[in-house]
């Protein structure tokens, strides 16, 4: 079977609504004719051309289209501009997790793994609950079948459908942000919070000095100590309350008190797995 290249009349009419943008404010967008999209979407076959490849390009990648709306936000009214801005990040600040998972990669500033991202978010809520006794988000750990060592079902399946996105830094960041705060002002607050921001940073610049291997290894052992082996019927879930549990023996023993604490936990935990894994 043939690769999809164009978009269909289906996904065109899907793309216009989901990032609410009207069919000739994207031709002008996108430097085309006035009326391309519209002709577009008036037939009842989209043909195969630059054009509709490019429009799907955009349909299946969320990040793409953002770049577009930013360079080329002279061609379309302020209004407009706004409006498919707040359509692109609404389904993120539906929930908390994902408004965590958006903030890591953008105090990252470039895109991340995946692995690399979940063991932000693990650590981050570990900590939550060992400092604080509460968590940042309500998910639970919950690694699922085709996700690998994934904790997180939700963070992983977004990942793969391009939900999350960088910007690059010749953007006006700021003036992006301020128009995103005013318009998810009462659902960013209760989230990220002073605390919260805190706990995710310093994890967030902690794993900056490990690669790929080390996430992957991190996440395959604590899995192990959660759930058992991966093929283990036993439990293939862990509620905050457990997390809680678990860590707060293990911290006990390992003498982690505070957030600093834990570089040198982890420094020693991947030590450990770098030479188990090297024998």
């Amino acid at each position: 079977m043939d690769k999809q290249r164009s978009i269909t009349k289906e996904q065109l009419m899907d793309l216009i609504k989901k990032y609410k943008i009207g069919k000739k404010p994207l031709s002008k967008l996108l430097g085309w004719g006035e009326t391309t999209v519209l002709l577009y979407s008036a037939m009842d076959v989209v043909p195969d051309n630059e054009y509709t490849e490019r429009l799907y390009q955009l349909y299946i990648d969320k990040g793409q289209y953002l770049e577009v709306l930013l360079q080329n936000r002279s061609n379309i009214t302020d209004i407009a501009f706004r409006k498919s801005l707040k359509a692109i990040h609404e389904p993120i600040f539906e929930s908390k997790i994902l408004v965590v998972a958006q903030y890591i990669i953008d105090i990252n500033k470039r895109a991340i793994s995946q692995a690399r991202l979940d063991v932000i978010l693990m650590w981050s809520q570990i900590m939550s609950l060992y400092l604080y006794d509460r968590p940042i988000f309500e998910d639970i750990y919950q690694p699922s079948k085709g996700n690998g060592n994934s904790p997180y079902r939700l963070v992983a399946e977004k990942y793969k459908e391009k939900h999350f996105f960088s910007l690059s830094e010749d953007h006006v960041v700021e003036e992006m942000k301020d128009n995103l705060y005013e318009a998810f002002k009462t659902k960013l607050e209760p989230v990220l919070t002073d605390e919260v921001k805190e706990i995710v940073s310093h994890i967030s610049d902690m794993f900056a000095w490990y690669g790929e291997k080390a996430f992957l290894s991190l996440l395959a052992s604590e899995r192990f100590r959660l759930c058992g082996p991966p093929d283990s019927k036993i439990r293939r879930s862990a509620s905050n309350d457990m997390l809680k549990k678990v860590y707060t023996d293990v911290f006990e023993q390992a003498k982690v008190k505070k957030l600093t604490d834990l570089d040198g936990f982890i420094s020693k935990r991947i030590d450990i797995l770098r030479k188990k894994i090297g024998d």
